[in-house]
């Protein structure tokens, strides 16, 4: 039977500090989206948490807003597919309950345990995961469970990552896809199935996790709650998804080893896809979408977060409203911020330097220093930032021609051109090609919309407008010295952070 008119499918996307949803037609054209926020705990410094039961509530609002606005009707939603950020899991005890808050990606509480592992069965954890044990992985967190919160480990029955409990709480099932149970860190990726040799480094029986299927397979039909609590009907079907940053990759239209993506969302992040992967310990990698790739990620702590605490932190009275005044103030001062650096290591940092004592820093102020040098050094400081992870990417010889940027910080006119110009590259801005719109794609390959992955264009998500944005060739030789200054700072900016820490 063909489709209804106006039939259509939705990605939802469960991110760092808000969810997303989108509605695509059956071409893949991106009708429309919206967003709702929740909120993050910092119990201490550097840990940060969320309470799981509020996302789904977050993803409805966010769901029947879309709809209402777009005028579609819920019974018309053929399929969706569901993204999150990675390695946050979900303890649910034997009545299938929340047993704690998640820890998010960004918590660096396990370091402790991420290091011992690091010292007891590193090799052998790269070698099963193709990733070396830091805080950022689910299995450090569960040995920090282990160790401290004992007690609610032994009680966990059900283990999944963030975007698996929606799956579950939409329609009954437990499942997860091979990028998230990488990002558990506790996956074998030469089988494809659950690790016992990992599973024990975390204290846990594989029994408690849920069964791996491939991207873009059906998990089941949304149960009556689960329709109703996004507006749709209960005919249609869940399609299992990916973490987020091989989602929105995929969504940028890269099918090959030659491209790279930026992410400008609240971590940043330098993507490649490589056959075999790049495992290395300063990368992240994820099984790829429809295989052979696995994505390899430079990956940093604060990006888009960073520009939101300083805009938080700085303009505090709300004088400047939102991200696009935001910009705007930082394009009121020239490149290199009137000498302004800023290092953004506002919760550690990741690649390349793996160290969750790093702390953020404003240098070379003067009393001539303008808020508007402070917000442009926070986007030159998060480019630089992510130039400094590259570098692990170009020493496996890879080198970008061209960038494209996705994540919300693809619509900063300011942010766009100073990735061109640290990077020294055209950069093409995709801000639709978001892991809302790629969960979307993963829902048209499953329903046959599209025979495979290989079969989605490259091109689907670019909009006929999008021109690249060039690297202004008067400031190169600035922005390679700025890099040197950068890099020079931040041996002095680590060496504070960690004064008076040595035991």
């Amino acid at each position: 039977m063909a489709p209804a008119a106006g039939s259509f499918v939705l990605g939802l996307d469960l991110g760092s500090s808000s969810c997303k949803v989108c509605a695509l037609d059956l071409s893949g054209r991106v009708l429309g989206s919206e967003a709702e926020s929740y909120a993050t705990f910092y119990p201490q410094p550097s840990w940060a948490e969320q309470d799981p039961t509020v996302w789904l509530p977050a993803l409805g609002i966010a769901s029947k807003r879309l709809l209402a606005r777009l005028g579609l009707n819920g019974d018309n939603a053929l399929g969706l597919s569901v993204t999150c950020a990675a390695h946050i899991a979900v303890l649910l005890d034997a009545g299938k309950k929340v047993l704690r808050n998640a820890i998010l990606w960004s918590d660096q509480r396990s370091t402790r345990e991420a290091q011992a592992i690091a010292a007891s069965s590193g090799p052998e954890v790269l070698a099963l995961s193709n990733n070396w044990p830091t805080p950022t992985w689910t299995l450090a967190h569960l040995a920090w469970l282990q160790t401290h919160e004992p007690q609610i480990l032994s009680r966990a029955r059900h283990i999944l990552l963030s975007k698996d409990y929606i799956g579950f709480l939409l329609t009954g099932q437990f499942a997860t896809d091979p990028s998230a149970a990488v990002s558990a860190m506790l996956m074998d990726a030469r089988t494809g199935a659950w690790s016992r040799k990992l599973c024990d480094l975390a204290g846990l029986d594989d029994s408690v996790l849920p069964r791996i299927l491939p991207t873009a397979a059906e998990i089941g039909t949304l149960t009556r709650a689960g329709a109703e609590a996004l507006g749709l009907s209960d005919k249609a079907k869940l399609f299992n998804g990916s973490m987020d940053s091989t989602a929105e990759t995929f969504a940028a239209g890269v099918r090959n080893s030659r491209d790279f993506v930026i992410r400008l969302a609240s971590a940043g992040g330098v993507h490649v896809i490589a056959d075999p992967a790049l495992a290395r310990r300063g990368l992240i990698s994820y099984p790829y979408c429809g295989g052979p790739f696995w994505l390899s990620q430079a990956g940093t702590n604060t990006c888009a977060s960073a520009v939101a605490w300083s805009r938080e932190v700085l303009s505090p009275t709300g004088t400047v409203s939102d991200f696009a005044g935001w910009s705007k103030l930082a394009s009121e001062s020239p490149p290199g911020a009137n000498g302004v650096l800023f290092h953004p290591y506002l919760s550690g940092e990741r690649c390349p330097y793996w160290d969750g004592d790093l702390r953020a820093a404003f240098t070379r102020l003067s009393l001539h220093s303008k808020k508007s040098d402070l917000a442009r050094a926070v986007y030159e400081g998060t480019a630089c930032a992510l130039k400094d992870a590259a570098r692990v990417i170009e020493a496996e010889g890879l080198r970008a021609d061209e960038v494209k940027v996705v994540g919300g910080g693809a619509n900063s006119p300011v942010w766009t051109q100073t990735i061109a110009n640290v990077f020294d590259c055209p950069v093409l801005p995709m801000p639709q090609a978001d892991s809302s719109a790629g969960a979307g794609l993963y829902a048209l390959v499953g329903l046959g919309a599209f025979p495979d992955f290989g079969r989605v264009p490259e091109n689907v998500l670019s909009a006929d407008s999008a021109r690249p944005v060039l690297p202004e060739a008067n400031l190169r030789t600035f922005f390679a010295e700025q890099m040197e200054r950068y890099r020079f700072v931040q041996a002095h900016v680590a060496a504070i952070s960690h004064f008076g820490n040595a035991e």
